[in-house]
């Protein structure tokens, strides 16, 4: 868990409310999330100056997240840029 990794009740009812928005799928890979697995990715890393706001986090399973790590999803070799105009 990075230095800038979000906590606590408030960040735990955001994560829900990313989870659902996104439909429990990784907006990386597509898979389907469940359980411990089901995270909420910072686009912008919050070491890079990100917020935990929605129009800055996408759900993401562990593995894409922890590839991801605090790097910008721009700069990710498989990054699509497709899937952020597709989100509601």
């Amino acid at each position: 868990m990075s230095v800038g990794s979000s906590r606590g009740a408030a960040w735990e009812t955001l994560r829900l409310t990313v989870l659902d928005r996104d439909g429990w799928q990784c907006a990386y890979c597509h898979k389907h999330l469940e359980g411990s697995d089901a995270t909420a990715d910072h686009i912008i890393p919050k070491d890079a100056g990100g917020a935990d706001e929605l129009d800055n986090l996408v759900a993401a399973c562990r593995r894409c997240n922890g590839i991801k790590s605090n790097q910008i999803v721009a700069r990710m070799p498989w990054y699509n840029p497709q899937w952020l105009e597709s989100m509601p």
